[in-house]
């Protein structure tokens, strides 16, 4: 793989918000000619950054898995504790079919 390429992939410049708002049009050349990423800052805090859309929209997905795999292990942590629960009144939660203990975790959800 070529340096340069790996280069691209992780370059940022920091930019101030004025200097960006005057530099536009040559920030977005930039990031579309070379897929650099700006991070914009005022008074030297950072504020904003840009990106191209394809890195955002590959960035949007990598949010949706990582939300989903969060809610799974989330119901997948709160079945135990059901079973949890029902063995401390006596209920053998392994004969409790899963679809019934995922049917009570969506009526817990839906009252809260």
């Amino acid at each position: 793989m070529n340096i340069n390429y790996i280069r691209r992939l992780v370059v940022e410049h920091i930019i101030g918000i004025t200097r960006a708002r005057n530099s536009i049009k040559e920030i977005i050349d930039s990031i579309m000619d070379n897929n650099e990423k700006f991070i914009v800052t005022r008074d030297a805090n950072p504020e904003a950054v840009i990106i191209s859309y394809s890195d955002y929209l590959k960035h949007k997905e990598v949010l949706k898995k990582y939300i989903e795999l969060k809610n799974d292990s989330a119901r997948e942590n709160s079945k135990d504790k059901i079973k949890e629960w029902l063995s401390g009144f006596g209920v053998r939660s392994e004969i409790i079919p899963e679809e019934e203990i995922i049917k009570m975790l969506k009526d817990l959800e839906i009252n809260k």
